[in-house]
């Protein structure tokens, strides 16, 4: 087995087998790709191509995938507001919630630091928590500017 996007297609596999968002055959159809022929990429039998990966993220917005193929880059994944999340005018109708976003995201890594330090220190787990915590946050100010500018 190619070790080469091993880790990408664990977390493709994850997904799409174990948490069945949105399924297999659902992604194979949208792909343009057998059920085999996903499979095959899934359990790293056959590696993902480049355009293959694109199409896959576009059919499944994991944010998991995107961060897998962001990771240990000065990039960060963010939402990009669609054409429904417009008014009349082209704004985002959704800033506010943007914002808030930010805030609530923000204050559950207070949260945990606030409890890892009452506790005495911090653990594998709690670690692990605070860095998704700042993932949530950070992806949720780089999708607050993308919706201040319009993008």
């Amino acid at each position: 087995m190619a070790e080469r996007g091993r880790e990408f297609a664990d977390i493709a596999y994850t997904v799409l087998v174990v948490e069945k968002k949105p399924g297999v055959e659902t992604v194979a159809a949208t792909l343009g790709m057998t059920y085999a022929v996903l499979h095959s990429r899934l359990i790293n039998r056959t590696c993902f191509s480049a355009d293959e990966i694109n199409a896959l993220v576009r059919a499944v917005p994991d944010v998991r995938l995107v961060n897998y193929l962001l990771r240990e880059t000065s990039f960060i994944a963010a939402d990009r507001p669609s054409p429904e999340t417009a008014d009349i005018d082209g704004a985002p109708v959704d800033l506010q919630r943007s914002a808030t976003r930010v805030v609530v995201n923000a204050t559950g890594i207070l949260e945990v630091v606030d409890a890892v330090l009452a506790g005495g220190g911090i653990d594998h787990r709690r670690e692990a928590l605070v860095h998704r915590e700042i993932d949530a946050t950070e992806r949720a100010l780089a999708t607050l500017r993308l919706r201040l500018t319009g993008e």
